[in-house]
């Protein structure tokens, strides 16, 4: 019995090994096909009260199938000259910011994030930019990800949790729980409204003239990793711009671009529409986000956005979990 228990251990590492190394070049359109699903969740509830699940997974699977298809023409027409203007603005961001004296060890910290981002940004981008074909092959699983998680929303929802032991059934509650509230912290409240704000910012940069379609493009997702940073927002992007007009001598411009950038950037909707997302996700500590994000994108590459975070939250809710255990186990002691 026991050699028979051996053997199958064996057989199921050995196709846990294969699934592994066949799913590993798309675990970032996978990865992200099941985030998107999340964020569009809860429209997607609301469509299927109308129509049914199947019908709404199509609607949106068609909308997400629009946006990546203008996603691949901007591939297609501009993201070389992108990539040069991204790794251009962060790579001078990081050096005026390790300038910047910081307490505690910040400064090293800085530095070291300084030489390693902008090449693991500069290097993911340029994998896609001389790799058309690779990128459509992942925006069609992408999309099969998407629409199939949305269509099978409800029955994966029951599975995931029919799967959790009986033995510490409430641990594996609580994980869950707290991995779907970070994601929501993560996707839908901060990158979400950071998207928003850098597609603000590129628009602005191109209506006023500060910057070519490439320039403001890379000045917008800089805008998003920006608003992502605790303590810095995209704010220093329209304040750079509207300095620029009006030491070109276009005061009115500059003026105009700064009300713009307070308005559409930073910092109305951090006082508006910021407080009202947050009440609706988890209540993610700066840090542990920063930590989160930054360090799973040096580690796992862009999908560390949403491994690095989820994970450190999942971290935090264990060691609450074990402090509260021990908390119990003293009073029952006493």
């Amino acid at each position: 019995m026991e050699r028979e228990s051996l053997v199958w251990i064996g057989v199921s590492l050995i196709i846990l090994y294969l699934v592994w190394k066949t799913v590993e070049p798309l675990i970032s359109p996978i990865i992200f096909g099941l985030a998107m699903a999340y964020v569009f969740h809860p429209l997607h509830a609301k469509l299927t009260v109308r129509f049914n699940e199947k019908k709404s997974a199509i609607l949106l699977t068609a909308l997400m199938t629009i946006i990546a298809t203008l996603l691949t023409i901007g591939v297609v027409l501009w993201l070389r000259d992108v990539t040069r203007y991204i790794y251009i603005y962060i790579d001078e961001f990081f050096q005026w910011l390790s300038g910047v004296s910081f307490p505690f060890g910040i400064s090293e910290t800085l530095k070291g994030l300084s030489q390693t981002i902008p090449e693991k940004l500069s290097a993911y981008l340029l994998n896609y930019t001389f790799s058309l074909p690779k990128f459509l092959l992942q925006a069609i699983i992408f999309l099969g990800i998407f629409y199939a998680t949305l269509s099978n929303a409800q029955f994966l929802s029951k599975e995931m949790y029919n799967l959790l032991p009986k033995e510490n059934r409430e641990l594996g509650v609580l994980l869950i729980e707290k991995a779907k509230l970070t994601l929501s912290a993560i996707l839908r409240t901060w990158l979400m409204l950071s998207v928003v704000k850098g597609i603000f910012l590129a628009t602005g940069m191109i209506m006023f003239d500060i910057s070519n379609v490439s320039g403001a493009i890379a000045a917008g997702v800089l805008c998003v990793v920006l608003e992502l940073l605790p303590m810095i927002g995209g704010w220093i992007l329209w304040l750079i711009g509207s300095f620029y007009l009006i030491s070109s001598g276009d005061v009115v411009g500059g003026i105009l671009f700064a009300v713009y950038g307070a308005i559409f950037i930073s910092p109305v909707p951090d006082i508006t529409v910021r407080p009202k997302l947050v009440a609706q996700g988890a209540k993610v500590n700066p840090i542990v986000a920063f930590i989160g994000i930054f360090g799973g994108i040096m580690s796992f590459g862009f999908k560390g956005i949403i491994i690095g975070p989820v994970s450190l939250g999942l971290l935090v809710t264990l060691l609450e979990e074990w402090k509260e255990q021990k908390r119990r186990e003293i009073i029952l002691g006493s």
